[in-house]
């Protein structure tokens, strides 16, 4: 098994830089190559079901760092194979899409692939994880993957601004996330999945996990676009389609409805499971109706159904509680179908007419049949008519509403009253996309861009349609896929006793009079041509998410400005008084203690006295010399005579490192100066002889207090000295004669690359401060404003400031 677990996860990662590799060489032919990742993936995981067992549950576990007692461990179950076959198995249909999608007007062919594998490995390692701190690490990375992915065509604006809002959310909720992941892990004692939805963790704080439930249902939240973080999916319509139809149909907003299903079993007992999952879920699924129905933009229409439809399928299972569910997969099988085929086929008809405003689009039919066709069935599921596979998902999510509502009586109304409206007003805008688009009279508009789209183009729309009806008019065949995939402490009722009909019920009744309404409704606003119907301004959440990050840079700026962090030289004064006067203070009132000794004439060296002579000559010259070139060549020197005295010390490392910094120092530090006008110095020259004073006494007493630190530290307390140790150990343990290098690479080499890693970091950051900001017209002509960025306030150029420039 562990095998074929490996192919599954990792081979689409491990395909991922072969495919940037050629994707230069082959061009839009690269995706033929990258059809193998999802293929294996597929393969694998239909081998690893077929092999497994109704109520089958099995852990394999890899070593991966054992020093550390850390292994990857997965979690295979019905849950986590159905999961993952939706995955692989959308990931061919995708894949084998954007072939056909992905022309020659398209670039960067490789790249794009490659994020797509990269997309499918974090989500099969997201569903298969089988430790909740490993299920999190694939989670954030299916975060950026989808970043990537959303903003592929990084040159337009919308692409950029959908990718940083999708990963904004997605990744604040899964900090959030991970606080309740903690807080399971400290009150079970285990992040292992096994244990923890096997119901033999033991006694358990009530109060502990409500906490955590809810901020992981936060994190569910967050990533299938719930209430009120749903904004975001609309705006991910900026990538090409082959990935929205991946995002939306398969993978990554099904990552919240997995992390339901996948936490049942170890929160289906808490208070608050029925009231936060239904409340909030079915709640967002009227609210995300509404706006599909007011929405134009084909996509736009799709993903506001699409959150819809989420909504129900986490609502669902906070009905379930606390005896489990049956006909989940139904409806998420349902779903991926239906929405996959829509999703391609819009991005078909954007492809052949260059529209996408269901307003200046109709008559298709006679263009294209086969679409046609793909989206009337499609459609047709999403509105829940008979013959499909919607029919049968609705069915029976009517029915878990009806029998909450006579469990709990009034209580149980808002859930069936929200899926009845949801219904209604799905049944419309699905009318709108079958009868809108292929009816009625073509646009000039469409008719003037039109090309007939390859066959390849319209063959994964239409195969996925097709499921949909195949499996609705046969689901004895879907129901028995489906019972091999029960889970346990999930699943209640067998998934295998679906049929087409079950005779005249309640169900049927309210879905007969859901589509009528629903076809009033539509007949209605498509006499009306849908003139009037907006998204309102106070449902943009996503305009006022826009608004906060772009004002979010506007704040840092003025909280700057008020603290004076860019004036160090205003707040450093407080900061060394401070500490002289608390630190010197203490040192002061236990010099005694401190302090048992100072040294004495027999302490100094000749040669290192003469050095430090000569340190203290340089900052002399720091202190007197008026010109920054001047003062810095001076500093420059005190450190390379400090070089000088390592040497006398016999360190040639310490002094090798100390050439290396004050050489990067120098530079540095002059490419800044060069970025400040004259006017600048001349204003720090001008400075009071009080303020001058109080800098010389300042660094007069900061720098007595370290060298009573260097006389505390030569005089330890501590009868082992840790460098006794260090110098014992050294050739035993790390296999060397030079304590300095041993201490740095063998004995604290994850201290040494951690301080590497901060000092590239900060590089990096200067390097790109200096080749960002210059500094405007108005902050030179300002004088004494600090370095360029945070002058002040570009004022309006006047009309022969404007002459002059032009």
């Amino acid at each position: 098994m562990a095998p074929l677990l490996l192919i599954a996860i990792f081979f689409p990662v491990a395909l991922m830089p072969v495919v940037a590799a050629i994707g230069a060489r082959l061009g839009r032919f690269t995706g033929w190559f990258a059809l193998l990742a999802p293929l294996a993936s597929t393969a694998a995981l239909t081998v690893l079901a077929i092999g497994s067992g109704p109520g089958e549950r099995v852990v394999v576990e890899l070593a991966w760092i054992p020093t550390l007692a850390l292994n990857l461990t997965f979690l295979v179950d019905g849950l986590s194979l159905f999961f993952g076959l939706v995955v692989s198995g959308m990931g061919v249909f995708v894949v084998f899409y954007a072939t056909q999608y992905l022309d020659e007007h398209y670039s960067d062919h490789g790249r794009f692939y490659a994020y797509l594998l990269l997309f499918m490995s974090a989500m099969l390692g997201t569903v298969l994880a089988g430790n909740l701190l490993l299920l999190l690490v694939f989670w954030e990375l299916t975060g950026v993957a989808s970043f990537l992915l959303i903003g592929f065509l990084h040159g337009r604006h919308d692409s950029r601004a959908g990718a940083r809002m999708a990963l904004l959310v997605t990744a604040a909720t899964g900090l959030v996330m991970l606080a309740g992941i903690v807080l399971v892990g400290v009150e079970t004692g285990t992040y292992d999945l096994a244990r923890l939805l096997s119901g033999e963790i033991g006694e358990t704080s009530r109060a502990t996990m409500s906490a955590a439930f809810v901020l992981v249902a936060i994190g569910a939240f967050g990533k299938s676009a719930q209430f009120p973080f749903h904004f975001w999916l609309p705006n991910a319509m900026a990538a090409p389609t082959p990935v929205s139809a991946y995002l939306h149909s398969a993978t990554m907003v099904k990552l919240g409805v997995f992390l339901v299903a996948r936490v049942f079993p170890l929160f289906r007992e808490v208070e608050l499971w029925t009231p936060l999952l239904a409340g909030a879920c079915f709640g967002t699924a009227v609210l995300a109706a509404v706006l599909a129905l007011l929405s134009h933009d084909l996509k736009a229409i799709l993903a506001y159904s699409t959150v819809s439809q989420l909504g129900l399928l986490i609502g669902s299972y906070g009905l379930a509680a606390p005896l489990g569910t049956g006909s989940d997969l139904l409806h998420i099988t349902n779903h991926v179908l239906y929405k996959g085929s829509l999703f391609m086929a819009v991005g078909a008809i954007d492809h052949a007419t260059g529209v996408r405003d269901a307003r200046h689009l109709g008559g298709l039919r006679r263009r294209l049949p086969w679409l046609c066709l793909g989206v009337f069935v499609a459609a047709a599921s999403m509105a829940g008519l008979p013959g499909t596979l919607g029919f049968l998902s609705k069915e029976a999510m009517l029915k878990e509403t009806l029998d909450h509502w006579r469990g709990e009586g009034a209580l149980g109304l808002y859930p069936a009253a929200m899926l009845v409206a949801t219904s209604v007003l799905k049944v419309a805008f699905s009318a709108r996309l079958a009868h809108g688009l292929f009816f009625g009279r073509e646009s000039e508009k469409a008719v003037a861009h039109f090309h007939a789209p390859g066959a390849g183009l319209q063959a994964a729309p239409l195969l996925l349609a097709l499921a949909c009806a195949g499996f609705g008019l046969a689901p004895a065949v879907l129901g028995n896929a489906l019972h091999q995939l029960t889970t346990p402490r999930l699943h209640v009722t067998p998934a295998s006793d679906l049929a087409l009909w079950h005779g005249v019920t309640p169900e049927l009744l309210l879905s007969g009079g859901i589509v009528a309404a629903g076809a009033g409704l539509y007949v209605l606003l498509h006499r009306a041509q849908w003139r009037g119907l907006a998204v309102p301004s106070w449902l943009r959440f996503d305009v006022g998410f826009e608004s906060g990050v772009q004002a979010l840079p506007v704040l840092a700026k003025r909280v700057t400005t008020m603290l004076r962090s860019d004036r160090p030289l205003d707040y450093l004064p407080l900061a060394f008084g401070f500490l002289l006067l608390l630190v010197g203070g203490y040192v002061a009132a236990n010099a005694t203690v401190l302090l048992p000794g100072w040294p004495g004439p027999g302490d100094f060296d000749l040669l290192r006295s003469f050095v430090v002579l000569l340190i203290a000559m340089a900052t002399g010259l720091v202190i007197t010399l008026r010109r920054w070139a001047g003062q810095l060549i001076s500093l420059s020197i005190v450190g390379f005579l400090i070089t000088f005295y390592f040497v006398l010390f016999q360190a040639p490392d310490l002094a090798m490192t100390q050439i290396l910094v004050e050489s990067a120092t120098l530079l540095l530090v002059l490419l800044l100066l060069a970025r400040f006008p004259r006017s600048t110095e001349l204003a720090r020259r001008a400075r009071s002889h009080g303020r001058r004073g109080l800098a010389l006494v300042l660094a007069v007493g900061v720098g007595a207090l370290t060298t009573i630190f260097t006389l505390m530290a030569v005089n330890p307390k501590h009868p082992q000295a840790a460098g006794d140790y260090y110098l014992q150990a050294t050739v035993p343990l790390a296999h060397g004669t030079n304590a300095v290098n041993t201490i740095l690479v063998d004995f604290r080499g994850f201290d040494t690359l951690l301080e590497i890693t901060v000092l590239t970091i900060a590089c990096l950051g200067a390097v790109g401060l200096l080749m960002r900001y210059r500094r405007t017209p108005d902050e030179y002509a300002a004088g004494e404003k600090g370095p360029a960025g945070y002058g002040v306030i570009r004022r309006p150029r006047t009309a022969s400031e404007e002459r002059r420039s032009s």
